[in-house]
């Protein structure tokens, strides 16, 4: 028992209720058709419901509609195990989407049949926001490492449309030119420009898009198509290490659901980081592939980005994913990259693993959920 310095009994009870009541997480608790049998006052907060609403809504009400299918299985899943940790969203009574952390225990009477739930929920708006400005700086920093590629790679073309324009002017004010061959020169010159007018375009459009990392919808996306905007944009910095790259993928073979630029980004930091590792290697090999993986009888695609580097010594590999923790030189690296991938990510219900040895290279492991409907 309890006492108070002057020797009363203390009330533990009253102090277990005020402290649920005014917790700083929204408490809830349903009983076995999902309707609310307590909340306390965070809820009435956060939701913008009042108290009587909601003692007379079921737990479905405070979804959305598109995620009800995932809440019905989550909430079957629960009554089994008798305790689940998932993300989650929930919406407002003016349809504000709050992104939520949701931890369940379950509640068992004396013959171990289901009573009710007990429930924890977190509002991630904040660290969502954080998360945010943290690929925000994280995608600066790594335009700003591509800026002197980039400018390699729009030269190289551009040299040949001043090149092919000029060749071209010539002949066409040349007098002596026949018309024959001022047609075939003039045609031949203009594919030439139409050819690097449209490499410029398309590293110009890829880095635009990257650039404004604008978060969109999530959309099935074919993972060749970041993992090859990635390696493209990167081109200059391969080819300035001498890196072999072994990309042996599939196009329209392994499909997710997720933001494609926010993907792109994961493999940009994987690629970038492989080319920094293998700077002092001899061999110099960046290999990435996929195959089909499952994790809790689910299905996702797990893709190896493995490089030929020095490899990661094992005390730091459990920081290597800490932000603004690097083991490049100082300048060299800003300590982002690798959070910032596992964020998204996670964002994406996926995760990523480390597996390296010294003077052996590196292996990063990208796990994302595929999306068999399109497989």
């Amino acid at each position: 028992m309890f006492v108070k310095l002057d020797g009363t009994p203390f009330d533990t009870a009253g102090l277990f209720d005020s402290l649920i009541e005014n917790f700083p997480d929204m408490i809830h608790s349903v009983d076995e058709s999902g309707n609310i049998v307590y909340f306390n006052r965070t809820a009435t907060q956060l939701l913008g419901y009042t108290e009587s609403e909601l003692r007379l809504m079921n737990i479905r009400q405070l979804y959305p509609p598109e995620i009800l299918e995932a809440v019905e299985k989550g909430f079957s899943e629960v009554k089994q195990s008798g305790e689940k940790h998932v993300e989650s969203l929930f919406m407002a009574k003016d349809g504000t989407r709050i992104p939520v952390e949701l931890r369940t225990l379950v509640i068992r009477d004396e013959s171990g049949r289901f009573a009710q739930t007990f429930t924890v929920s977190r509002d991630l708006r904040r660290l969502k926001e954080m998360q945010e400005h943290l690929i925000h700086t994280g995608r600066l920093a790594a335009i700003g490492e591509l800026a002197a590629g980039v400018v390699h790679d729009l030269n190289n073309p551009l040299t040949a449309v001043i090149l092919a324009s000029s060749i071209m002017k010539k002949v066409v004010d040349s007098p002596d030119t026949p018309p024959q061959e001022l047609r075939e020169q003039t045609s031949l010159y203009c594919e030439t420009i139409g050819e690097s007018a449209s490499t410029m375009e398309n590293l110009t459009t890829r880095l635009r898009d990257f650039s404004r990392g604008v978060k969109e919808q999530h959309a099935p996306v074919d993972l060749f198509d970041p993992i090859h905007d990635a390696l493209f944009i990167l081109a200059h910095k391969v080819r300035s290490n001498n890196i072999q790259v072994r990309c042996p993928l599939i196009k329209a073979k392994h499909w997710v659901l997720g933001d494609r630029n926010q993907i792109q980004q994961v493999f940009l930091n994987l690629f970038a980081n492989a080319c920094d590792a293998m700077a002092q290697s001899n061999l110099r090999e960046l290999t990435v592939d996929i195959r089909a993986d499952a994790i809790d009888d689910k299905p996702f695609w797990h893709c190896e980005v493995a490089d030929s580097g020095e490899g990661i010594q094992q005390e730091l590999q459990e920081k290597v994913f800490k932000s603004f923790f690097t083991t490049k030189p100082r300048g060299k690296g800003t300590g982002l990259g690798l959070s910032i991938a596992r964020s998204i990510l996670k964002e994406h219900n996926g995760d990523i693993r480390l597996a390296s040895e010294r003077g052996k290279g590196t292996t990063f492991s990208v796990l994302l959920p595929s999306l068999t409907k399109y497989a």
